[in-house]
This record gives structure tokens, C-alpha cells and sequence, in this order.
């Protein structure tokens, strides 16, 4: 898992959290969910963990499951580390690594995430091939993404028509990521939407928060096609919600899988 051309991992780490915030009754709505459908034991393993964004919560919650992360940027495995030190967690374990090349033995997972990384992948089925290698017999594997309509149903990018077609080119659909988990030998057995929000207190406070560029995709855009595209985004958003608060829903879909 590399990032792609124009997405420089560095930069997107700099204010991860704070551009992804939950609010913490969503972050455990979203964790209570994910154990409900699956009894995560043994050795739980992310692909792409980031800065540990739920990695680490879900560390702390599972205080008897080995919990290991990969990731391929530096500066998002030392946010990873601060937060799981600062947090006092013994069972978390975070490793420099691409997700096409997993530097594990055959079958030492019994849980694989994959949250909102599928479409960083340049070479899809080789790295659900090593997904597969990696996961012990009956193994469950929960990957976590954005269906279209869903992607349509955002503000920033309904509003901002060039982002959104960058994010449906980019992110592969619900069919497509079943399929390619059905190939490599996994079954589909539960897909469950989740969305977090949060309230932006004026239509210039959202468009503040998207000229940081919150989603990867930003950087697929040139400065210029950028500047264009928030200078119109900023004005549907007063078209629409006027002076007012805006809630922004960031939806999700997660899809469970368990290893035949």
C-alpha cells in the first residue's frame, strides 16, 4: 500500500486526527458495532493503520488480543506510537510495512481491519492475496469504506463537483471490493452503513475546514482546480445553509467477512 501519485503521506498526516475528529459518543457507536459483529480474539492486524486513529481505541478495549498495525508512512507511525504510549497500552504493536508485501508468517491473524485504504492499493489482488496468506483458518476481515452513493451524499463533495468525481474514480464499489475478497477465497456476510457527524458552526467555518484539505483526494487536485473548486463550494454552501451551524455527515460503510 504506497500512496498515489500526487498524495504525499507526510503531508496528509500533518492534523490527521483533528481533520477526521469523532465525536466520542460516534467513536463508540462505531467500536461497539465492530465487536458486536465479530469476536475479535487472538491477533487482530491493521492494514494502514494511520496515526493509530482505531487502532489504539480498539487496543484499549480488547486489553487481551495482540493488536498490531502496519503502515507505510513514518510520520503517521509516530503519531501511532505517542498515542499508544501516552494511553498506557502494552498490547499494541505498530510496524513500518506495504500492505502488498506483509512481512508476517502464513496464518498469524484472526482478525484483519482495513479501514478506508482499498483504494491506496495499486495492485488490489495482490494485496488481498496477502490478506488471505496472513489470516489464519476461519480468520474474519472487516473492511471499512464509502459506497458511492454515500460519497454523493457528502457536502464537500456534492458541493464540489470536481472532488467528487476524483473520489468515485479512486474509491471501488461496494460490488467491486465483494468481488475481490470472493476471489481470494472470503465471504460476504454482513454490510452495516454507519455515520459519524459533526456541526460546523457557519458555512465559512465547513469551508475553512476543507481548505485544509481533510480527505487525501484534496491533493489529486492542482492548487488551481482546488482554489476553484472551494471558491465554489464556499458559495453553495451560503446558497444553501446561509448563515446558519451545518451538520457535516461523514457516512460509512463496513463490510464483514470470514475466511472459508
Amino acid at each position: 500500500m504506497k500512496a498515489e501519485a500526487g498524495i504525499a503521506l507526510e503531508k496528509l498526516a500533518e492534523g490527521y486526527d483533528e481533520k477526521r475528529r469523532m465525536a466520542p459518543a460516534d467513536s463508540e457507536r462505531l467500536y461497539r458495532l465492530i465487536l458486536k459483529h465479530d469476536d475479535v480474539k487472538g491477533r487482530f492486524l491493521e492494514i494502514g493503520c494511520g496515526t493509530g486513529f482505531h487502532l489504539v481505541p480498539l487496543a484499549q478495549r480488547l486489553p487481551g488480543v495482540c493488536c498490531c498495525g502496519i503502515e507505510p508512512s513514518d510520520a503517521m507511525l509516530v503519531q501511532a506510537r505517542a498515542k499508544a504510549r501516552k494511553k498506557g497500552i502494552t498490547n499494541c504493536y505498530l510496524a513500518l510495512a506495504d500492505g502488498h508485501s506483509l512481512p508476517f508468517e502464513k496464518g498469524t491473524f484472526d482478525f484483519v481491519l482495513l479501514s478506508q485504504v482499498v483504494h491506496f492499493f495499486t495492485d488490489k489482488p495482490r494485496a488481498a492475496a496477502e490478506v488471505r496468506r496472513v489470516s489464519s483458518p476461519e480468520a474474519r476481515l472487516l473492511v471499512i469504506t464509502t459506497s458511492h452513493p454515500q460519497l454523493r451524499s457528502q457536502i464537500d463533495l456534492s458541493f464540489f463537483p470536481a472532488l467528487l468525481r476524483k473520489e468515485i474514480a479512486r474509491i471501488p464499489s461496494i460490488a467491486e471490493i465483494r468481488r475481490l475478497f470472493e476471489v481470494h477465497g472470503y465471504e460476504l456476510y454482513n454490510a452495516v452503513e454507519f455515520a459519524t457527524t459533526f456541526k460546523a458552526r457557519s458555512a465559512d467555518a465547513l469551508a475553512e475546514w476543507v481548505g485544509c484539505k481533510p480527505w487525501s483526494s484534496y491533493m489529486l487536485l492542482s492548487n488551481i482546480e482546488f482554489e476553484r473548486g472551494l471558491k465554489g463550494f464556499r458559495r453553495r454552501l451560503k446558497e444553501s445553509f446561509g448563515s446558519g451551524e451545518i451538520a457535516y455527515l461523514v457516512p460509512q460503510t463496513l463490510l464483514f467477512f470470514r475466511k472459508l
